[in-house]
């Protein structure tokens, strides 16, 4: 059964921490965040995470697919089909997956997509939210790397 939206490289691998992940962005309060930014601000703050990371800018796809109003990566868009998503956490979330599947080390919620979601808060959001981030990572068991991948 296919369980990715989009094109996705390495789709056979297990996403083993995705629940993990998701408990613990639950335990930080910077993900209580709820600023809206405006569609401009969302597709300027797509685009300073791509430059940042030397990667493609991605699309920004506000439609996403009929009946299917998921927030989701590939490695060339980035789609928030809920206005409610326009918010700074979600965007450096699903932009750590735009990185990740441009990397060689495309793993979905694993080591190498925690690791590089930790250095997007930390340089996107600040060191607060990094610090809380990596406290909530350690208490869900989550695992990831000490530095970022090449």
């Amino acid at each position: 059964m296919k369980t990715y939206l989009g094109k996705i490289p390495n789709s056979h691998v297990r996403d083993f921490q995705r629940n993990k992940v998701y408990s613990a962005e639950a335990r930080c309060l910077f993900w209580a965040n709820v600023d809206l930014l405006s569609l401009e601000e969302v597709k300027e703050t797509v685009e300073a995470i791509a430059t940042w990371a030397s990667i493609p800018i991605p699309i920004v796809d506000i439609q996403g697919q009929e009946d299917l109003p998921l927030v989701y990566a590939t490695a060339t868009e980035i789609v928030l089909p809920s206005v409610s998503e326009w918010t700074l956490p979600c965007i450096c979330h699903e932009m750590a997956h735009v990185i990740n599947y441009n990397s060689e080390n495309a793993d979905h919620h694993g080591k190498y997509f925690t690791t590089v979601y930790l250095s997007v808060v930390k340089q996107f959001i600040g060191l607060t939210a990094y610090r809380e981030l990596q406290e909530a990572f350690d208490w869900t068991k989550v695992i990831y790397l000490t530095s970022v991948p090449s």
